[in-house]
């Protein structure tokens, strides 16, 4: 009767944990060292950071209560964690009429350099190699525009893994890390009917401009602590961005910094910024190399 009763545990047991098991089979994602840290520059509450770990049975946990907010030229750790649960704030150093202008105070963050170099030390240990050396670093390019000018998304959807690098020219450069695509997030035709279209589409998590996140700081600037009081809003920070061949299927726009972001609405209200692929004219899809 004992050993029945066993037996007929383990099979309930089996009968809850292997579909969960194939789901996370199906959709190809598992934990890794390198998203672990993405992730947890992340806000509070987003959805892809119960999603992760719902899906690789990770325990990623947000560092900073509203994220990293974005700061171009930010590069330095000890200053993004400086008062970490706090934020940081400095004086501009130079002026940038795209970014920011000598003498205000900004809250203190990544740029898209800074925020994947950070990720890159946490993960390997090591210092991650400028843009330029990554461009010419061809023997780890999963595909670059040297081979492939026109980016084969069919051949790209196979062959990119979660942890990769896009790096890509356009009218400036940007960096952001691979994670993977809305199904392997468990998003459905359902759940986003918008987005049904580009589920299978590359999602990458980057420091980049979000008006969502400007006005997150700029509440807290407004209503936290005095030390912010006075504060520059931020233009964005840490967000996950869904990379688009076709700005027309792209539902929402709102101008910032002088150019429009496109953005589509996620079921639980936070925007998911598209980078419009049209617009790069040099790309490579970089592989880490194991070390």
């Amino acid at each position: 009767m004992r050993r029945a009763l066993m037996r007929a545990a383990v099979l309930l047991l089996c009968a809850i944990l292997l579909p969960a098991a194939a789901v996370r089979a199906e959709q190809g994602l598992s934990a890794l060292p390198m998203l672990d840290h993405a992730f947890s520059l992340l806000e509070e509450g987003n959805p892809f950071i119960a999603r992760y770990n719902s899906a690789t049975g990770a325990s990623v946990r947000a560092r900073m209560p509203l994220g990293v907010p974005y700061l171009w030229g930010g590069r330095t750790a000890s200053h993004v964690f400086a008062k970490e649960p706090d934020y940081v704030v400095l004086p501009a150093w130079s002026s940038s009429p795209a970014y920011y202008r000598k003498g205000l105070n900004y809250l203190y963050g990544y740029d898209c350099y800074g925020y994947v170099a950070w990720v890159w030390q946490e993960t390997f240990g090591y210092k991650m190699d400028t843009m330029d050396m990554m461009f010419w670093d061809r023997d780890h390019h999963v595909m670059d525009s040297a081979l492939t000018p026109e980016a084969d998304f069919a051949a790209l959807k196979k062959a990119l893994r979660p942890g990769d690098l896009m790096l890509v020219e356009h009218p400036g450069r940007h960096i952001g890390i691979y994670i993977g695509t809305l199904r392997m997030y468990g998003y459905t035709e359902e759940d986003v009917p918008e987005l049904a279209e580009l589920l299978d589409e590359p999602l990458i998590i980057n420091s980049t401009v979000n008006a969502q996140i400007s006005d997150r700081f700029a509440d807290l600037i407004a209503n936290g602590l005095p030390k912010y009081r006075g504060t520059t809003v931020t233009d964005g920070g840490v967000c996950v961005s869904l990379v688009c061949r076709d700005a027309s299927a792209v539902p929402y726009t709102v101008h910032q910094q002088n150019q429009d972001t496109r953005y589509f609405m996620l079921p639980d209200g936070t925007w998911l910024p598209v980078f419009l692929w049209e617009t790069v004219f040099r790309y490579c899809w970089y592989r880490p190399p194991v070390r």
